[in-house]
């Protein structure tokens, strides 16, 4: 026992013991006496605004079990001052990190707030991602003292998916502190490394012992509106989802007719390259669990990922308005220590622009080295045997603290039409510098339109950029990095490769200030046009969050505009403001402007677009929004004769009534200007819609 005791001292390993009882605690968020018999985790370490030192106002956690649930207690002192609660902008604030299959890389993650809002998710790439796809049934109850709040979580063993027999999972916590802007957690946290799931404390003696398996189902009833120019459509329809936990680590998941109308429609993004934007996808049924059916990342910038899957394919918009209907979908995901692998399988409906499509994708990964991994993913779609596409990738990833190093390449074919793609790319923290490295060679064949996003058809690129970074513990000044480097790429159809000098410089300040300033220039070949490109762009955010927050910046840059087909001076300018005037409202407004060149130096078109947004929060559960996008222009090159070209008004009232179980009402009217410069309607649709959670 003594050995054991002096281990763990040596190595600074944080460990608690989860205890069992037999009467369960009331989730109401007063502590009662039944914690006193539980075991706690308590010495949070500060990440900011002190690293390293204790957390200025304590928090002690405490950990109990029976048969079915994990249960947590939180007492979080605020010494000399009330918690501060807001439904809007920052409040006090708690998360709950569970890694429950030991794998050190992926972790569910629980928010809870002193206003009684909650969230949940999952951690991926050992924490540098933040995926809140994940949603399962648990309870939260919150007690607001004097000096201090109290809070109460359960965790049913049924709606997360954990490692049959493994009894001791990775365990961390976080927590906000209004005052002095103060971060810490249980295990502490650098700057250099942020937090990471191979890093986490320990959570000993989990032995869940319910039995049977969670099943949950989801039916849908909901009356929607449609109207087009030409038409005008009353649908009352009903779907039905369904989700079985086969295993404590295998989940099916099922939709029949699924409706999406609540969802937002995309923002308004004016592209002047030669790709096409990404859109994030935004469907429940495709974004919960996608951290299974994905390659790796790295989420940087430099980096360009082989997606050779990208649902946003599936269900696609229609150049008449609407998207391709969605008949139906299978989805299997398996999450074990080793191994992960799912499943995902769609139909669509036949409409006057597509025939029907089936889709299928298959991945599985497996660790190796503790927290890294090895994967490969297929994925198909096809309409018919002369109408196809498909792609398989393998992927690998090896990551050492922050450190990650990524390798992909995949192979496609596209209606007999094959082709192939590799990217690679690097990031590496020391305690002094940082290197970001990238590579990208994609062939001139290599289509996977139908199923994928991977738009950059016989372009190779390589980016490196390394220099010092430095951290400061206690000063006013967070962090600083320079980055000089340099960019190669060579377009399809090019015999020369493009040479681009790069300098980026990154100051992060203690008081949430922070900006970046970025400049390039080199000679560019591109579009059968040699000239010597320049660019400088520059942002900054601040913010005192529990009042306001504010980014902006702008872009300049001497390119070539794909839009307009020539080579010309472009700017882009960018503002984003949200004010929390009282708890339950804030007020955002984002705010954009392109201004655009001709050859000749004079100003050919201002393309300004705003959107304003109203969001007011009644309670935790009950929240309602309200914002219109509008998208002028001004082909004169003068801001004063700008016009209207579109507007787009939305509106969602949302109530999360019980787990899982959501009321909505949606509308969504969209105008664009006709050539006697008046906004006439292209669609609207308004839709009331009911989800009702039914599990056991």
């Amino acid at each position: 026992m003594f050995i054991c005791l002096l281990v763990l001292v040596l190595v600074n390993e944080k460990v608690v013991e989860v205890r069992h009882v037999d009467i369960s605690p009331k989730i109401d968020g007063v502590i009662e006496n039944i914690w006193s018999s539980a075991d706690s985790a308590f010495g949070f370490v500060q990440l900011q605004p002190d690293e390293g030192e204790p957390a200025q106002e304590p928090t002690v956690v405490y950990i109990l079990t029976d048969d079915a649930n994990l249960y947590f207690a939180f007492r979080c002192y605020t010494p000399g001052r009330k918690p501060f609660v807001s439904f809007k902008g920052y409040e006090d604030h708690m998360y709950l990190y569970l890694d429950s299959f030991g794998n050190k890389t992926t972790a569910y993650f629980f928010g809870f707030c002193a206003s009684g809002y909650k969230e949940e998710g999952m951690l991926l790439e050992n924490g540098k991602i933040m995926d809140q796809s994940w949603d399962g049934v648990w309870f939260f109850g919150v007690h607001i003292g004097d000096t201090l709040y109290e809070m109460e979580v359960m965790i049913p063993f049924r709606t997360i998916r954990y490692k049959k027999g493994l009894e001791e999972w990775g365990l961390d916590f976080f927590r906000y502190s209004v005052k002095n802007d103060e971060i810490s957690y249980w295990t502490a946290v650098n700057q250099r490394d942020g937090l990471q799931v191979s890093e986490f404390g320990k959570l000993q003696g989990v032995v869940p012992k319910v039995m049977g398996y969670h099943i949950e189902l989801y039916p849908e009833g909901y009356f929607r509106y449609d109207q087009t120019v030409d038409a005008e459509q009353y649908k009352p329809s009903a779907s039905f989802n369904f989700k079985w936990d086969l295993t404590p680590q295998t989940t099916a998941n099922a939709t029949i007719y699924p409706d999406f109308a609540h969802i937002e429609s995309d923002p308004y993004r004016l592209n002047l390259t030669r790709y096409p934007i990404r859109l994030d996808e935004r469907r429940p049924f495709f974004v919960e669990g996608s951290d299974v059916l994905r390659m790796s990342s790295l989420g940087r910038y430099f980096f360009q990922p082989l997606e050779i899957f990208y649902s946003r394919r599936i269900g696609k918009p229609l150049t008449a308005g609407g998207s391709v209907p969605v008949l139906g979908g299978l989805k299997i995901i398996n999450k074990t220590k080793g191994w992960n692998w799912g499943l995902i399988s769609a139909v669509t409906d036949t409409t006057i622009e597509t025939s029907r499509q089936a889709f299928c994708v298959v991945r599985s990964s497996h660790s190796v080295f503790e927290n890294s991994e090895i994967g490969v993913l297929f994925s198909s779609t096809a309409s018919d045997r002369d109408n196809y596409n498909y792609a398989a990738g393998i992927d690998a990833v090896y990551r050492l603290g922050s450190s990650q190093f990524i390798l992909q390449s995949a192979m496609s074919d596209r209606n007999a039409k094959r082709g192939w793609a590799i990217s690679s790319g690097g990031l590496y923290n020391a305690n002094a510098y940082e290197i970001r490295a990238g590579a990208l060679a994609v062939d001139d064949s290599f289509d996977v339109w139908d199923i994928g996003y991977v738009p950059w058809s016989g372009l190779r690129s390589i980016y490196l950029s390394a220099g010092p970074r430095w951290l400061y513990k206690k000063s006013t000044l967070r962090s600083l990095y320079i980055g000089p480097g340099i960019s190669l790429t060579k377009e399809t159809g090019v015999s020369d490769w493009s040479k681009i000098v790069i300098v980026s410089i990154e100051p992060r300040l203690r008081n949430r200030l922070g900006g970046y300033f970025n400049a390039s220039a080199g000679q560019k070949n591109e579009a059968n046009t040699t000239y010597f490109y320049r660019s400088i762009e520059l942002g900054s955010w601040s913010g005192y969050r529990q009042k306001y927050d504010l980014g902006f910046g702008a872009n300049q840059s001497f390119c070539f505009n794909y839009r307009q087909n020539w080579l010309a001076n472009q700017l882009s300018t960018w503002l984003w403001l949200a004010v929390f005037p009282v708890s339950s409202l804030s007020i955002r407004l984002s705010a954009d402007m392109v201004y655009e060149w001709n050859p000749e130096g004079d100003i050919t078109a201002i393309t300004p677009y705003i959107t304003p947004r109203v969001e007011y929060k009644f309670t935790a559960d009950i929240e309602a929004a309200l914002y219109s996008q509008l998208v002028f222009t001004a082909v004169t090159g003068d801001l004063e004769s700008a016009e209207i070209y579109s507007n787009r008004i939305g509106f969602l009232f949302s109530w999360n009534f019980r787990p899982k179980s959501w009321f909505y009402i949606a509308f969504n009217d969209y105008r664009e200007q006709n050539t006697e410069g008046s906004l006439i309607l292209q669609n609207r649709v308004g839709a009331i819609k009911a989800k009702y959670l039914i599990y056991f």
